[in-house]
């Protein structure tokens, strides 16, 4: 986690998984180490308060932009931030040519969860050029949600935090509804039912296409597993009226070989808008994943053209736990070494017989390094038994002054 040393010396410290602030040095259990590479030591006083996941792995709790500090963004499921990891492959996922910093993370996904964005702008940041407002415009799989603005709240000092649970869409009758986030994961069904179609998002994945078909899934499945949010600076022209939108609940068949080499594991899909019943209390009323809302604000903005584009964008890849394996974000576990008991009864022959030529040849060579003597193929060695050592012989003088060899047969 970083934050920006204007955040220390102002001494206007938060805990930046949550949001909560606190106007002291003890900041509810968490404790900063602001080293060339800032470190999050979470403590047994901060898991009491908010039950936060660490897991055993290099990870932050929320990306945050060294270049433009006072922004911030997460995804949270349950309003608990999910796990993030550094992408080793920023460098080639963003574009060289971009006059706006990018920052890009890797998040663990759950399958068929309730997901939010949740964007976070503190005091830090400097709201003082032209009385501007920020437009927070969130992507997810390449498809526009929404454009969310953000002033500058002295009331709250300077602190603002939204979470974004879905796309807002309207109805027939007027009646607006927030269609919640899903992870929905990649399957390889050939066939779906209509009440499942109708309910969840669920993407398919089809052995033959045509060339046509395969370039058009091609595009889709490189939007899949991503979120952007793009913050850019604005000015607020007037008030507008909203328009009716509506989020893509259908299955999408990927063909097999647009998805070759991609270690994508989820798409987002929305909660199924259910029937309503004419009643004026419906606000803040829950239908499955679906809820029903106020009618939102809608302004007109003009972005300040100076800057030419965003000011900072927020890039999320969002990945099972196997894919991020697969595609070495985080380490594999380790293969267990097998034991004799785990090997089959073929295994064992094997290894059996590997064992017995490697004592032959050793054998072998061990003789082939002394005289050479022929032996019988079929010859059995008892490697059990060691080599007799020949009785030594002696020197013995007859009268006449002559030598013999004598052999001493008591001498061990």
């Amino acid at each position: 986690m970083y934050l920006p040393p204007s955040c220390t010396r102002s001494f206007n410290l938060k805990c930046a998984a949550t949001g909560w602030r606190q106007a002291s040095g003890n900041i509810l259990g968490l404790t900063l180490f602001l080293t060339p590479t800032p470190r999050l030591i979470v403590t047994p006083a901060y898991r009491r308060l908010f039950g936060a996941d660490i897991r055993a792995a290099p990870l932050s709790v929320m990306a945050i932009s060294e270049s433009v500090p006072g922004i911030a963004v997460t995804v949270q499921c349950d309003k608990q931030p999910l796990p993030e990891f550094e992408d080793p492959d920023a460098h080639d996922h963003n574009d060289d040519a971009a006059a706006y910093p990018i920052e890009t993370k890797y998040v663990e996904c759950i399958d068929n969860a309730h997901f939010q964005i949740c964007l976070v702008v503190d005091s830090s940041y400097d709201w003082s050029y032209r009385n501007h407002v920020l437009v927070a415009v969130i992507s997810v799989d390449r498809q526009w949600v929404r454009g969310q603005i953000i002033k500058q709240r002295p009331e709250d000092n300077g602190y603002y935090k939204h979470r974004v649970n879905g796309k807002e869409v309207c109805n027939s009758l007027g009646t607006w509804s927030v269609r919640r986030f899903i992870f929905s994961a990649v399957k390889t069904s050939v066939c779906l039912s209509p009440n499942a179609l109708s309910s969840l998002l669920t993407y398919l994945i089809v052995d033959e296409a045509k060339k046509e078909r395969v370039e058009g899934d091609r595009k889709i499945a490189n939007g899949l597993g991503t979120i952007h949010v793009d913050f850019f600076r604005a000015t607020i022209r007037a008030p507008s009226t909203g328009h009716v939108t509506d989020a893509n609940s259908g299955g999408f068949e990927l063909a097999e070989k647009a998805l070759k080499g991609k270690a994508i594991s989820h798409g987002t899909s929305y909660g199924h808008c259910l029937p309503l019943l004419k009643n004026t209390d419906l606000n803040w009323t829950r239908y499955g994943a679906r809820e029903a809302i106020p009618t939102p604000k809608f302004s007109k903005t003009d972005y300040l053209p100076e800057d030419n584009g965003p000011i900072v964008t927020f890039k999320f890849f969002y990945r099972s736990r196997d894919a991020l394996k697969r595609e070495l974000i985080i380490p594999r576990s380790p293969s267990r070494s097998p034991t004799i008991e785990d090997l089959t009864p073929a295994e064992r022959d094997r290894l059996a017989r590997e064992r017995l030529n490697e004592l032959r040849e050793k054998r072998i060579k061990s003789d082939n390094s002394g005289s050479l003597i022929k032996r019988e193929f079929n010859e059995v060695f008892d490697l059990t038994i060691d080599t007799p050592t020949p009785h030594p012989t002696k020197k013995s003088r007859l009268e006449d002054g002559k030598e013999i060899d004598v052999v001493d047969l008591t001498d061990d």
